[in-house]
């Protein structure tokens, strides 16, 4: 076997560094593919572990929340929907009536159920002196209550010839009771309602946006 030349010694030189580049090429871009997937893993990784960390140090307020609406929703006690409707927007008249205010239109709303609570609610045209229609306004909501404003639009009636400024108002008002079953959540209950609520997990919201109980 003969001996290589220096020519032929250069180009064997030559393919192999041509071998050793393209390999490491395809090697680093092999490792680069993984350390992005890494980086995606472990971005996910830490936002659980947040999740996780936050439910921890907020599972004792909630875990009270939960209970004490367990023991102070009020329970339906068997009546019927159409009786509780009616005892909301009953309520709501004798209110308005002591305090001279007009019920220009008034409708029942449909009634809604979830695992949490069973609300029945009603919507209300009023109309009457501004200084009254705000004063009412302040005392529809109220934690021992458990009554909400889902909706409100109010309004100064210019048109009035009252000396005193009059003030018109649509209203939808809610009253929650506890779920058709009208039985006190389980501690087991709580405490999967509160992992779930932290957790985002198909938890129910408040009725509407900003007009909470709490």
């Amino acid at each position: 076997m003969r001996a290589l030349t220096v020519r032929e010694k250069w180009l064997l030189g030559i393919c192999l560094g041509v071998i050793f580049v393209v390999g490491n090429a395809f090697a680093a871009r092999s490792v680069l593919k993984v350390l992005r997937g890494s980086d995606a893993k472990i971005a996910t990784l830490r936002s659980t572990l947040a999740d996780h960390e936050m439910w921890v140090e907020e599972t004792p307020k909630a875990a009270a929340r939960e209970t004490w609406l367990a023991e102070t929703m009020p329970p339906l006690g068997g009546a019927s929907m159409g009786k509780l409707q009616g005892e909301l927007i009953q309520s709501l008249q004798d209110d308005l009536f002591e305090r001279k205010l007009r019920i220009e239109r008034q409708s029942l709303q449909d009634i809604v159920n979830s695992a949490f609570y069973t609300e029945v609610s009603v919507r209300l045209e009023v109309k009457g002196a501004e200084s009254a229609v705000l004063e009412w306004l302040t005392t529809l909501q109220g934690p021992e209550k458990f009554q909400v404003i889902k909706s409100l639009e109010l309004e100064l009636d210019n048109r009035s010839k009252e000396i005193e400024p009059q003030a018109e108002c649509e209203i939808t008002i809610a009253r929650w009771y506890h779920p058709e079953s009208g039985e006190p959540l389980t501690s087991q209950e709580v405490a999967s309602a509160t992992k779930a609520s932290l957790l985002g997990n198909n938890r129910d919201p408040a009725p509407a946006q900003g007009t909470g109980l709490f």
